[in-house]
């Protein structure tokens, strides 16, 4: 790829200054400050105690569809799969279209979703269901002979929701609504909500990157206004499936549609590797392994700067079976691309915190009255482990300024002291997925 005149010099400089403070907005949006104290059997403050903090999990959402899941012929491939999607994601898009999904009426495939749901949750993926409507081929049942009537529909929408509630999180429940406008939203998204309260809905539609679609947006404020039911909006951004969306394009897509107060999620995002030309950028070229790596790497970091967005989601993992030439991460014999490798490093290196401390040596605070603090650290919204080496004292406090204890995923708060003796805390910290303060191996020398 080349930038060959003036105008795409200028155009490439700007895309390194979006860069540089996508990484600042990610410093301050992703990250809040954690102090650790460390207190003896006495309760009293230990200086110079070895800290390490290890972070388990993300709250952002990286997610792709799981639509290869054991749909190759060996178990080697297909275990293969699964180990690069547990490798990368931690949210899964599950596929409910349902012209495939009930090819007879009455029999809808639930043994097949039931088994990827069930090795989803085993492995901390969460779910989304996508999509229960769509006036789209796909979305017609081939018994139907055409969208079948609002009785059928409201019968499908409700059935799923309810069958599937504390076990899919998230749903698509009418795709492409803008577009595809035999199919609208404002029934279907209520019966859902009637069917699982909890369930969080998304309504989403593509050709966004390209132009902000004002159809889709103002589809939206009338949803709001007229009290239909959602949580999200969800941004397709593979239309046109050439196009390289220049960043300031995001950033501004991003900002539009923030604006009504929603989360963002991009649902659907396919840069390829199928030698296409790149359209709609200053660089020349074609779309392969290299370009596909460098714009995901790009496009990812402004998404995740951005403080609206809670998840992207890459459509299709493997060449084979992809919707797109090459739009895999994957190649078809399941080898991992180089957008692969850069989005691991990107996500599970750069963007997850692994630190190592010391608590300070100046001991005990009389103005605050708190005990040796390690150096504080910028932690990302996530789950976490504390350990303590060499020492059978216990992490005591964890302390989150600028975000108050009110979710699930919370850490816990200000002066929440964790009980002593405990290989795993017990009592309110059990609500705290995967927090665990690891007992040290040498008996107290107290």
């Amino acid at each position: 790829m080349k930038s060959s005149n003036g105008s795409g010099r200028r155009a490439q400089d700007l895309e390194d200054r979006i860069l540089r403070r996508s990484a600042r907005a990610i410093e301050r949006n992703r990250k809040r400050d954690a102090a650790v104290r460390v207190l003896d059997a006495k309760g009293k403050p230990v200086a110079d105690a070895p800290i390490e903090v290890e972070q388990l999990s993300h709250d952002f959402l990286f997610g792709c569809n799981i639509y290869m899941f054991d749909q190759f012929k060996t178990r080697h491939e297909n275990e293969l799969y699964k180990g690069r999607f547990k490798g990368l994601f931690n949210y899964a898009t599950v596929g409910f279209y349902w012209r495939w999904y009930e090819p007879e009426q009455g029999k809808p495939n639930y043994p097949y979703t039931d088994k990827v749901v069930y090795w989803c949750r085993r492995n901390g993926i969460r779910l989304k269901g996508h999509p229960l409507l769509w006036d789209h081929e796909a979305g017609r049942p081939t018994w139907a002979g055409g969208q079948p009537p609002e009785d059928v529909q409201r019968k499908r929408v409700t059935e799923i929701t309810k069958r599937f509630a504390g076990k899919i999180e998230f749903w698509e429940v009418v795709n492409e609504a803008s577009h595809c406008r035999a199919v609208q939203i404002d029934q279907p998204y209520r019966w859902a909500r009637d069917a699982d309260p909890k369930a969080y809905l998304i309504i989403n539609d593509f050709e966004v990157m390209a132009n902000g679609f004002p159809p889709f947006l103002q589809m939206l404020k009338e949803a709001m206004h007229n009290g239909v039911p959602f949580d999200g909006i969800g941004i397709q951004a593979h239309e046109p499936r050439t196009m390289r969306f220049p960043l300031d394009q995001v950033q501004s897509v991003l900002d539009q549609y923030a604006a009504l107060g929603r989360d963002l999620h991009i649902t659907e995002f396919t840069p390829t590797s199928g030698g296409e030309p790149i359209t709609g950028s200053h660089l020349e070229g074609n779309w392969d392994e290299a370009a596909q790596a460098d714009y995901a790497v790009k496009f990812y970091t402004v998404c995740f700067a951005h403080p609206a967005v809670v998840a992207v989601t890459w459509w299709d993992l493997c060449d084979r079976g992809s919707w797109l030439k090459g739009g895999g991460m994957l190649r078809e014999d399941l080898s991992p691309k180089p957008v692969y490798e850069a989005l691991r490093n990107l996500i599970h290196s750069h963007w997850t915190t692994k630190v190592k401390g010391r608590t300070d040596a100046s001991g005990h605070n009389d103005a605050s009255a708190r005990p040796p603090l390690c150096p504080r650290r910028r932690l990302p919204h996530s789950y976490f482990r504390g350990s303590i080496t060499r020492l059978r004292h216990w992490l005591s406090t964890l302390r989150r300024p600028g975000r108050p204890d009110t979710t699930q995923d919370s850490l816990p708060a200000v002066g929440q002291t964790l009980p002593d003796g405990l290989g795993y805390p017990q009592g309110s910290i059990e609500r705290f997925h995967d927090v665990s303060y690891m007992d040290p191996p040498f008996p107290s020398s107290t």
